[in-house]
């Protein structure tokens, strides 16, 4: 039997051990403690586990002989493996200073927030001996976002040789599916702030006009001033350096302004560029002195800062704390600005949304540069640039693919990505506000700004294009334009490289027969690839129209006699979309995969292993046909056979919906004596409910607008309100906060009925709703059977006052049965409710007996 473990340098010696035996020699091939490289120490400032955080982290090992780092932090005991909750590993002190898990990811996220590293493996390993050793190992690459646990290797085999190393790194590498939940799950939380800021902006009488400007300004003094040469000239601005003075070239936004001004003067961009920008921002940060004076800090921002200080330190403070560290803004295909643009949109319908400027979701924009098949070697163009989504997803691939072809962190790769940046992406834009958050988005990227233009498309000198040679186009012009702003699509495909592909996703009506005249002359000078037809929910809450995505080959007329277009109906995309949330009800993940290879192989795509051709029925939504020159035969459902045969799944839903209809009609009317058939209780008395029960209200309580969009139906909660219908469930949410989060096992009381219900799930709660608690940990038969008898108390309840009603609950008296010593019977409650379960269950079966 092995000696268990009494010291945490028991474990230290196991993993010393451990790396000895793959070979791996100390000092050499990996370091204890503090003995790593300076350029790894210098990464680690500032994520020392003690209090004040001031002194570099120091992992219990590290290993930097491998393309990527890699840290170790062990524990002694299982017990203190990994602190995780519904959201993932957990990164409070506590967490970080007493598990194995997340210690090891705190080190490697910050040493990916110091800019030195991209990506760091973390390895947590605890035990209690030789033979019970726990180890877990992570995939970090982002500094926010959550990292992807590789749950084949429990084993430090993985790290024996390079080789084996590469390996592994295959196998870590992100997919497309989980890239698509990643893009999800961070535009929830992008919303989730973006609805909080909002309202703490209506809050301080910021107009609409200058919110977005606001963020993107504030997100870049945010940023180290950064030389040439890579030197730090200055740091970034943090909450600590706006001290509201109010003299007036140390006011708040002055200095903020003033950074950004410190900023983009060390960055490749044109005088007339920068003065657009700088114009932009100081319209909308610094033009109001007023807002740099002391004022009642808002209850959205009040556990940041003291009681006053200016209106331009609370929402900096807000972004600092909530995006800024919370949010990776530089990584993948997410265009925050254009998020944080549609919420404040969602808010006001005024500006963009009166101007036909309906912003791109992310995922779609990912799909359409992978459907464009965009790499390191593509020349990207969007003439109605916006907030830039389509190159920001664009060079997100165009990166990935260097980084693939070439390895990551290689010179050569370094060199390609920086040419990308610099000379790959081509952007215009005419509207100046639009223009900043373009041209701020690609900073923020490692400045891909290079080519956002301020300009009309229209009238912008064909040599700009001639010189940039385009061979992908990605757009969506401004609906609100003529014909529908498919002349933005003719200009775009004209001024490209023979046998570019491009894809501009639009309304319906542009290739309905409603934009004809343009339409016939693209199809004269270029043939006509596909045509993907959208869901009519896609872009709400901001609009509500239909659209399709349209690929062209440009250069070459089409051939109505023998080219062939394929036609997707894409309108199941897995989601459904509120005005509040969007929420997976259909496999969204792996249709977005599938799409893609629906696009290149047709039907034959349930020959591709990646291929889940149980979510499709491709005859009813693919088709290759041919088109007329007549341009208004563009969309899907002009070639696709619209199917009127029911899926299986609706046969289904319908034969439930009818067996649950008529058996809750039966069961009404069944007669169930329970009491007949079990044992009497011992006696019935009065029991004081204090006795039983506690009571309190259910706070924090939301408002609907509050609930957060389902990422993961294993982690959806009930929204409970006042109402008596439907158990009480209003609707159901994503996480929210754990402060609000109230247990299964739990009742809750709506005061507007006074009726109690038993909670089977975890839940949130709206206004005027109580949670009530047994004293005693009982079975859920026995609470079921207490839901009957608190519900004998809703008469009296409704004559008080709902300032009274916990008072009067709590003095209340139930009858409930008790033991020969006076004490409540919950066994017999359970015996109760149980039995009654087996009635029913008969009469159940009893009736489908008879129906057979």
């Amino acid at each position: 039997m092995a000696l268990k473990y009494t010291l945490e340098s028991d474990v230290d010696d196991f993993v010393k051990a451990s790396l000895n035996s793959l070979g791996l020699v100390k000092l050499k091939d990996y370091n204890e403690k503090s003995c790593m490289s300076d350029y790894m120490k210098e990464s680690l400032r500032g994520s020392a586990k003690t209090q004040s955080k001031t002194n570099f982290g120091i992992p219990d090992f590290t290993i930097e002989k491998y393309s990527i780092p890699i840290v170790i932090e062990d524990k002694l005991s299982n017990n203190k493996h990994e602190a995780s909750s519904t959201n993932g590993i957990k990164m409070d002190d506590n967490s970080v200073k007493n598990y194995a898990v997340n210690g090891a990811i705190y080190y490697a996220k910050n040493m990916i927030a110091s800019k030195k590293y991209n990506e760091v493996i973390a390895i947590g390993i605890s035990g209690e001996c030789e033979e019970e050793i726990k180890i877990s190992v992570f995939y970090v690459f982002s500094a926010t976002i959550q990292p992807k646990r590789m749950v084949k290797y429990s084993s430090l085999n993985f790290i024996q040789n390079k080789g084996s190393f590469e390996a592994f790194l295959q196998d870590a590498k992100i997919t497309e599916e989980e890239r698509h939940k990643i893009i999800i799950r961070t535009r929830a939380d992008i919303l989730r702030q973006a609805k909080k800021l909002n309202k703490l902006m209506n809050n301080c009488n910021i107009g609409t006009e200058q919110r977005v400007v606001y963020v993107s300004g504030m997100l870049l003094s945010m940023q180290d001033v950064v030389a040439a040469d890579g030197t730090i000239i200055d740091v970034g601005l943090t909450m600590d350096d706006l001290q509201c003075i109010q003299t007036p070239q140390k006011r708040d936004s002055v200095l903020i302004i003033s950074h950004l001004q410190e900023y983009l003067d060390q960055k490749d961009i044109a005088p007339e560029k920068k003065q657009i920008m700088i114009e932009q921002f100081k319209n909308s940060i610094s033009l109001d002195p007023a807002r740099d004076n002391l004022h009642k800090v808002d209850k959205i921002i009040g556990d940041l800062l003291p009681q006053k200080a200016s209106i331009t330190k609370q929402i900096f403070s807000f972004l600092y704390t909530y995006v800024f560290l919370e949010i990776d803004l530089t990584q993948g295909a997410l265009d925050i600005m254009a998020e944080m643009y549609s919420t404040f949109l969602k808010y006001a319908l005024s500006d963009g949304a009166s101007l036909g400027k309906v912003l791109t979701p992310p995922y779609i924009t990912n799909m359409m540069a992978r459907i464009l098949d965009i790499n390191k070697d593509s020349r990207v163009m969007d003439l109605a640039t916006g907030s830039a989504a389509f190159l920001v997803a664009a060079m997100d691939l165009m990166v990935t693919n260097a980084n693939d072809s070439y390895g990551k962190n290689t010179t050569i790769a370094y060199n390609a990505i920086k040419k990308i940046k610099k000379e790959q992406l081509l952007g215009i834009e005419v509207d100046a506000k639009m223009y900043t958050l373009a041209a701020s988005n690609m900073i923020l990227r490692g400045d891909g700004s290079s080519n956002i233009r301020k300009a009309d498309t229209f009238t912008t000198p064909k040599e700009i294009f001639d010189k940039f040679k385009a061979n992908k186009l990605l757009l969506n012009p401004p609906f609100s334009y003529e014909e529908y702003g498919l002349p933005f699509f003719e200009f775009g495909l004209d001024h490209m490289e023979k046998d570019g592909l491009g894809a501009v996703i639009i309304q319906d009506s542009a290739g309905s027969g409603k934009s004809i005249p343009t339409a016939k002359r693209i199809l004269s000078k270029h043939t006509m690839i596909a045509s993907i037809k959208m869901p009519s929910d896609l872009f709400i809450p901001n609009a509500i129209v239909q659209t399709s995505i349209y690929i062209f080959k440009a250069g070459t007329p089409h051939n109505f006699e023998y080219d062939l277009v394929k036609f997707i109906d894409f309108r199941n995309d897995g989601y459904k979309r509120t005005e509040r949330c969007i929420k997976e009800i259909d496999n969204p993940t792996e249709r977005y995969s599938d799409i893609y290879l629906i696009y290149k192989l047709g039907k034959n795509a349930v020959k591709n292993k990646d291929f889940h051709f149980d979510l499709w029925d491709l005859d009813y939504i693919y088709a290759e046909d041919t088109i007329t020159p007549d341009g208004n035969d563009w969309n899907a459902d002009r070639h696709i056979e619209i199917s009127t045969v029911p899926k299986e799944k609706e046969y289904v839903d319908s034969l439930k919906q009818a067996f649950s209809w008529e058996l809750g009609q039966r069961l009404c009317n069944e007669c169930l004596d329970i009491r007949s058939k079990i044992r009497n209780p011992f006696a019935f008395q009065k029991v004081k409910v204090s006795k039983i029960f506690t009571i309190k209200g259910a706070t924090p309580s939301y408002n609907k607008g509050d609930l957060e969009p389902i990422l993961d139906e294993n982690e959806s909660y009930d929204y409970i309100t006042r109402t008596s219908e439907n158990q009480g469930i209003c609707d159901v949410t994503g996480f929210i906060s754990e402060s609000g989060l109230h247990p299964a096992g739990s009742f809750s009381l709506g005061l507007m009925q006074m009726i109690f219900f038993y909670r089977r799930r975890n839940w949130y709660a709206g206004q005027f709703v109580k949670k009530v608690e047994c004293v005693k940990n009982i079975s859920e038969d026995a609470k079921l059977y207490l839901q009957t008898v608190l519900n004998g108390l809703t008469p009296k309840l409704l004559s008080y006052l709902v300032r009274d009603v916990e008072r009067v609950f709590l003095n209340s008296d139930l009858v409930l049965p008790v033991t020969k010593e006076g004490e409540v019977d919950y066994e017999w409650m359970e015996l109760y409710v149980q039995t009654g379960k087996k009635l029913l269950q008969g009469k159940i079966a009893s009736w489908f007996d008879t129906n057979n």
